[in-house]
């Protein structure tokens, strides 16, 4: 299965703990979305039709997937799955993602700002993205 991420499994440690079997396949844009830190503190995506999501898309094994619905907390209503269309190497490529249900925007909890930053560094997203959405919640360094 394809995953696409966008947030804090941007950290490839992160990923090797929660994923062992993962792959990665590169790096994948997602039209009609747009980046956002959720009143729950954690980082999401909503619709927005004149913006985009950068990302990683890996494949997953079922245990993989497995593991991961559980650090995302599906099943506590955290997050829910959802199928988009990624761009990956010039291919429309369909990958499921995580959707945190409550949609207004907040602050990021101070343990995920490190986090969130450790994936920045890992990604190698472009700097103008990093700076237009991600910056807009999450500061480079801790306050």
């Amino acid at each position: 299965m394809l995953y696409f991420a966008y947030g804090s499994n941007l950290w490839r440690e992160q990923m090797c703990r929660r994923c062992p079997e993962h792959l990665l396949l590169g790096s994948g844009s997602l039209a009609g979305y747009r980046w956002i830190i959720t009143s729950r503190g954690y980082a999401s995506i909503v619709a927005s039709p004149a913006d985009l999501v950068l990302g990683l898309v890996y494949q997953l094994s079922a245990a993989d997937e497995q593991n991961l619905d559980s650090y995302e907390g599906v099943h506590q209503g955290c997050y829910y799955k959802k199928q988009v269309s990624v761009l990956l190497e010039g291919i429309t490529t369909q990958c499921m993602t995580y959707l945190d249900p409550v949609t207004g925007e907040g602050v990021p909890r101070q343990e995920y700002i490190r986090r969130i930053n450790c994936g920045i560094a890992d990604a190698g997203l472009d700097p103008a993205y990093i700076e237009r959405y991600l910056r807009l919640f999450v500061p480079e360094s801790l306050p």
